[in-house]
């Protein structure tokens, strides 16, 4: 087994590069053999990992927040969701400020825990793996996803934690987007077809779960698994500005589906077709606007576990 490490080393607020030194140490520690290497842009961890692949890996891990790991997940697989070589597996230390797939995937938060857990990972498991369609400059794009993808309040939310520093990491610098978003967001009027069902109406959100968790620890989709061949769709009615400060406990302790204005379907294909402008985000890292069609491609990707 050739393993390729692809580590973010301005994750963690640029704590990443000096984690990676005990990282590394338990890894030779535990008689794993790799290589490694540090990204240096947005979008080049995309690079490496085909790279990698094209050299013969078949274990890439990827070493930093939630949007290392869909960059890595992007470069493992093809424009038509096709893994690129299908006997690699996907690895996942988590070093950034969320860590919500490693959540439910059973995969240590703690980084010098991830490390040691990985070397002694003696199988993979199937993931699922999210494809979602939109335009951007004029033109049809396809991105790929693991953990959770939305459009509307959630991605206004991240559209501000990144025009922010993050300072603070974990829940601080979304907790705060979520409040400033709280009083200035306007739900919209959306269209959803789910197969073969059509939802429409005032909505808040609609978030299209592969994971359970976005947000650094928000449970969004408690019935949701990695490998279960469905999307967990999570509509957020027309909340008003209160209902939403009033029940984002329910984000964290998973009781949010008991709210009567939140919906919870399963599909593998979505599309979400907004009447206002409504921004979308995945894996945690914003995209643009909608409208998004989302598909699910079942056991496309494998997990070491």
């Amino acid at each position: 087994m050739k393993t390729q490490f692809i580590i973010n080393p301005a994750s963690a607020r640029g704590k990443t590069r000096e984690r990676w030194r005990d990282i590394e140490t338990i890894l030779r520690t535990e008689g794993l053999a790799f290589d490694s290497t540090f990204t240096e842009r947005s979008g080049h961890a995309v690079e490496l990992t085909r790279a990698a692949l094209d050299a013969g890996a078949t274990l890439i891990v990827a070493v930093g927040g939630e949007g290392t790991l869909n960059e890595v997940v992007n470069g493992m697989v093809t424009p038509d969701g096709t893994p690129r070589n299908p006997d690699a597996a996907l690895g996942v230390i988590p070093c950034g400020t969320g860590g919500d797939f490693a959540r439910t995937a059973g995969i240590p938060r703690d980084p010098r825990a991830a490390a040691r857990h990985l070397a002694r990972a003696t199988r993979t498991r199937p993931l699922d793996l999210g494809e979602m369609v939109y335009t951007r400059d004029g033109k049809e794009t396809r991105r790929f996803f693991v953990n959770i993808a939305g459009i509307g309040f959630d991605a206004e939310v991240i559209e501000r934690t990144e025009s922010g520093s993050k300072r603070g990491g974990g829940t601080i610098p979304y907790y705060t987007a979520l409040i400033t978003t709280i009083w200035r967001y306007q739900n919209k009027e959306v269209v959803v077809r789910m197969d073969d069902q059509r939802v429409e109406g005032t909505m808040n959100a609609v978030v299209v779960c592969n994971g359970k968790f976005f947000g650094g620890g928000m449970q969004i989709s408690p019935n949701a698994a990695l490998d279960d061949g469905w999307f967990h769709v999570i509509i957020l009615g027309d909340l008003g500005r209160l209902e939403v400060v009033l029940n984002t406990p329910r984000l964290y302790n998973g009781t949010i589906l008991e709210h009567p204005k939140v919906s919870e379907y399963r599909a593998t294909t979505v599309t979400v077709e907004p009447k206002q402008r409504m921004l979308i985000e995945a894996d945690g890292e914003f995209i643009g606007p909608g409208p998004a069609t989302f598909r699910l491609h079942p056991g496309a990707l494998r997990l070491r576990v």
